[in-house]
């Protein structure tokens, strides 16, 4: 008795031979299109369409959470360029326990406002917009102190570069953001 091999053909790169299919939907799969899972190979289609069931935020939970890191970053940001450099070498010290802790107060504040939905996202508006909030309240805070003292816009515009290259601020941001992106997850 002679047995035939059947020749499959990927079904989204029909040039290229496979022996492969996905074990949910059978559809044959070539090596770069399938996605290993801990129950086997599936095609990408079915390993978003099960993804799909944890994703399940509203329309405005994602303007919301990036309301709110705005927010949030602005006043973390306001606060970090006014404490941390009266710290000095210090102030490094404190932006590396600071910031996870500012950015997961942030994540949870989301987290409880969107009612625990998820988006795929979602992690990454919340983290840019805490850190665009964390240089806007650095903006704020120095055209609050050049309006206090009545110095004139040239020398606030001159000021900018110096507030943007504070290490300990941008530390302190990018360790916010990651927290958030982790949180967010």
């Amino acid at each position: 008795m002679t047995e035939t091999l059947l020749t499959l053909y990927c079904a989204v790169h029909p040039g290229r031979e496979t022996m492969l299919r996905c074990n949910r939907c059978d559809k044959p799969i070539c090596y770069q299109c399938a996605v290993q899972t801990p129950v086997g190979f599936r095609c990408r289609e079915c390993v978003r369409s099960q993804q799909a069931v944890y994703y399940n935020a509203e329309r405005l939970d994602l303007p919301l959470a990036g309301v709110i890191a705005l927010a949030l970053g602005a006043a973390v940001g306001a606060l970090a360029f006014a404490v941390l450099g009266g710290f000095g070498l210090f102030g490094f010290i404190a932006a590396l326990f600071v910031g996870p802790f500012a950015g997961g107060l942030i994540a949870e504040a989301i987290r409880r406002a969107v009612k625990r939905r998820r988006a795929r996202e979602m992690k990454w508006i919340a983290a840019g917009a805490c850190i665009a909030g964390i240089a806007l309240g650095g903006l704020f805070l120095l055209i609050g102190q050049e309006i206090v003292a009545g110095a004139p816009l040239g020398i606030l515009l001159g000021a900018l570069p110096a507030l943007f290259f504070r290490l300990d601020v941008l530390l302190l941001a990018v360790l916010a953001a990651s927290t958030i992106y982790a949180r967010l997850q």
